[in-house]
């Protein structure tokens, strides 16, 4: 066909159902031009918008009504919608609603899209956010929710969406609870410039393109005044620009402004909450070439691991601030993070300087020593005063209590963290020294190794961290197989020289300071591990306790084995030993505190790991029955932290009862008694009467759908799975298993191999489950299906075909538990946000 004139000049039209009509003299040609131009933007931006699956807003009242009309039991009926947005520039099919209680996301999969999943975020397992503005080439907008146990949370927005509303709604619910954010999201429904057709503001401009490091309160003010970004009661404490970025601390997050791209258009604004930070260090400016000093953060943002090559695990794991050399006061810095991550500083000086004070340090005494950089035990009170008056690292309330000193660098266990020394430089003779500080909350496990034949001379120390600092390095070759992964910060060994550190000391000053005390918290700093633990351990103390111990592979009697413990200083006072068990050279004990490990390593089995995994950081555990080939009963326990965090120790039939095992565990984690009712607990448990399990099994192979009440009176007594004041909520089974939900946790039932006789009695706390989703039954064959997000290993549950209600009934569940009542997880330390510093 004669294609159409774009330019009405010419005067010759070919379509005369499109022509314009005529052009008043006063409106000139080349506003005509624009009026068309912006037009075919529009179509075109309308089409990227749909090619990228980005999100346009829609009016959120009436996908409410919508979303309660179509799915009457996704919402709750106080819950209320806040954003709504629809996929493809709004002519897609998937949704993403922030509710007043949770991000909530409506994704149709396959191609009919009959198959919906409905996945649900609830604030309170966010731990970072971030809104990201459209650029220059890239033209859509980003929502980046970063939450526990389901990871990175992306959404493509197009540029039409005004995301300030979006970042004061989520600063007031994610900060400061779903109360602030109803208020918040009462105040946005008011105000017609926050909806879909509000103008958009540039947050950019706050700053402009030349911010520099300026007064806390201006920049409050500015953050405060229009936009605003920050909350009526947040307060700005530090604020610094490194090149185009800039770093703002406050008293309720970490905010970060990232500018990006050539022209910088595109801002990203990520708020890191204060929990979130796991550690930190500080590094002094070095000689003429170096002359910045430098504050790193270091904290978990939940995200999507990757395995890739040259990459860490995850991709957010630190923030780096540049000082340029006289520009900021490094160690007042330090005292700012220190007061906000450990307590602040609010008691004088105390005069107790640590129980090795006057500790003669004759030097390493050894080359190899010196060359592996072995460290020794040095004098606690000096390193105090160094710490406190010659470098101020230290807060006046805060105490060395242990220090030990390699070639050139110093470890220092305080009252409030443990603190690593790097000097840096030529043999340590160069001006830069790092100083990292890992408050004692985040390390959740610990060992001590004793020295071994041969070679390896030195005895270690080993932590675990609650910080995902996993590396996956390159390959040296295309042909070569992929190295292993590095742990780094996920798990620390420190060298010991065999002859001047006392491991067996170092456990219990360990066992001190990180098993939990007075209702699952830390030893307070105020308390200082008493000096008595602290001495030389006697000569042949664990020779004399493994040659004891032998080499029987059957249970230890448990009263016997406390005695000898509580001998050798190995348990605290008031610890006691539940059950006792030994397979081959190694041996496992379970204490009202602690999963106690002793590993005998190497071929003369000289060289012994004493391993301790306190109790509170325990996050799921699981019992297996022998089978009809297997014959070994198995107990596996999964605790927090990022590396090697599985024990799996095999019992031998008949010689444990695993449900007693799994009791005192459960009695520990879920149960609302402390150690010693624990304890008293496993002392007092009954064993399950014989032909429990064979009856338990013939029930499971019935294959009607379980009345809570009819399993909670079985799993009370045959087997004796729950606690007495523990009941079960829903049950639902599909083919040989069962899911469970109960009022402390979710239980799944797995029949393993041929005959069914070996299952595994799997226990996920509802305490550390953060996020969930369902979906919808699909064409064919596929049947509905659960999927509850933990920090571990997902637990996925697909339902029977038909049993529509059934996914529905355990959406309504998890939203109550997790929404309405989610549960304080143990040892939960809150960061005082109101005190000032």
């Amino acid at each position: 066909s004669t294609p159409r004139c774009l330019f009405p000049d010419k005067g010759n039209y070919t379509n005369q159902t499109e022509q314009p009509q005529q052009i008043n003299s006063s409106v000139s040609i080349q506003q005509h031009h624009q009026k068309i131009q912006r037009k075919a933007t529009k179509k075109t931006m309308g089409l990227i918008d749909y090619m990228g699956d980005n999100a346009a807003q829609i009016d959120a009242k009436e996908y409410e009504e919508k979303v309660r009309e179509g799915d009457p039991k996704l919402l709750q009926h106080d819950e209320h919608l806040v954003f709504a947005f629809k996929g493809r520039g709004g002519s897609g099919r998937d949704y993403y609603m922030l509710t007043t209680k949770r991000l909530l996301i409506r994704d149709k999969k396959g191609m009919t899209g009959k198959r919906i999943r409905y996945s649900s975020v609830p604030y309170e397992s966010i731990r970072a956010f971030s809104l990201e503005t459209a650029g220059s080439v890239d033209t859509d907008q980003e929502l980046k929710i970063y939450a526990r146990s389901i990871g990175k949370v992306s959404i493509d927005l197009v540029n039409s969406v005004d995301i300030l509303p979006i970042q004061q709604f989520l600063s007031a619910v994610v900060i400061q609870g779903e109360g602030a954010g109803e208020v918040a999201a009462g105040a946005i429904a008011h105000d017609g410039n926050a909806n879909m057709n509000g103008s958009k503001t540039g947050l950019f401009d706050v700053f402009g393109s030349n911010y520099g490091q300026i007064d806390n309160q201006e920049v409050e003010s500015r953050l405060k005044s229009n936009p605003k970004i920050l909350l009526e009661d947040e307060k700005v404490e530090l604020a610094f620009k490194c090149g185009r970025d800039s770093f703002i601390l406050t008293s309720l997050r970490v905010l970060k402004i990232d500018v990006q791209g050539m022209t910088g258009k595109s801002v990203e604004y990520l708020t890191i909450l204060w929990p979130a930070i796991k550690g930190f260090s500080i590094e002094t400016a070095g000689n003429i070439l170096d002359r910045d000093s430098e504050l790193t953060l270091f904290f978990n943002l939940p995200d999507k691991p990757s395995s890739a090559e040259g990459f860490p695990r995850n991709s957010r794991t630190r923030m780096k601030i540049d000082f340029r050399d006289g520009k900021a006061d490094l160690f007042a810095v330090q005292r700012y993070i220190s007061d906000k991550l450990l307590g602040p500083d609010t008691v004088a000086s105390s005069q107790y300087a640590g129980s090795t004070a006057g500790h003669n340090d004759t030097g390493s005494g050894s080359v190899l020593a010196w060359m592996g950089d072995d460290n020794r035990m040095v004098d606690a009170s000096e390193a105090n005063r160094q710490f406190h008056t010659s470098i101020p690292l230290l807060q006046n309330c805060e105490n060395v209590e242990l220090a030990f000193k390699g070639r050139r660098d110093m470890v220092l266990c305080t009252t409030k963290r443990l603190i690593f020394v790097d000097m840096q430089g030529f043999l340590g003779m160069g001006k830069k020294v790092e100083y990292i500080s890992v408050p004692w909350k985040t390390v959740t496990a610990f060992s001590v190794r004793s020295a071994g034949s041969w070679v390896d001379k030195d005895s270690e120390m080993c932590l675990w961290l609650d910080f995902d600092d996993v590396y996956y390095p390159r390959r040296d070759n295309e042909d070569d197989p992929p190295p292993p992964p590095i742990a780094r910060k996920s798990y620390l060994e420190i060298d010991f020289q065999k002859d001047k550190v006392d491991t067996l000391m170092v456990h219990r000053y360990l066992s001190e300071r990180l098993m939990r005390v007075n209702g699952h918290q830390l030893k307070p700093y105020t308390n200082p591990v008493s000096p008595d633990l602290l001495v030389p351990s006697p000569p042949g103390t664990v020779e004399n306790l493994l040659d004891w111990i032998g080499d029987n592979a059957a249970a230890i009697d448990a009263e016997a084995v406390d005695e000898k413990f509580h001998e050798a200083g190995i348990l605290q006072h008031d610890e006691h030993v539940a059950f006792a068990f030994k397979t081959g050279r190694d041996s496992l004990y379970l204490t009202n505190k602690r999963l106690f490990l002793i590993d005998v390593q190497g071929f003369s089995g000289k060289r012994k790991e004493y391993m301790s995994v306190p109790m509170d950081v325990m996050r799921s555990w699981s019992i297996e029955s022998a089978g009809s080939f297997d014959r070994d009963m198995e107990l596996r326990v999964w605790f927090k932290g990022f590396w090697n965090n599985k024990i799996k120790q095999d019992l031998r039939k008949g010689k444990a009862d695993i449900f007693a095992i799994q009791s005192h565990i459960a009695h520990f984690i879920i149960g609302s008694a402390d150690g010693k009712a624990a304890l008293a607990n496993a002392q007092a448990y009954e064993p399950s009467p014989s032909g429990a399990m064979s009856s338990f099994l013939g029930y499971l192979n019935d294959a009607h759908m379980k009345d809570p009440v009819e399993l909670t009176s079985k799993l009370r007594s045959s087997p004796a799975l729950l606690q007495p004041d523990e009941s079960i909520d829903a049950a639902f089974k599909c083919g040989r298993d069962l899911f469970l939900i109960s009022t402390k946790r979710i239980i799944v039932i797995d029949k393993k191999g041929i005959t069914g006789k070996s299952v595994e009695y799997k226990s996920y706390p509802l305490m550390y489950n953060k996020a969930f989703s369902i979906e919808t039954e699909g064409h064919l064959l596929h049947g509905s299906e659960v999927k509850v997000y933990t920090d571990d290993d997902d637990i996925k549950q697909e339902l029977k075909k038909g049993e529509k209600e059934n996914v529905w009934a355990i959406h309504e569940i998890l939203s109550e538990k997790m929404l309405n009542d989610p549960q304080k997880e143990i040892g939960e330390v809150e960061i005082d946000l109101t005190a000032e510093y």
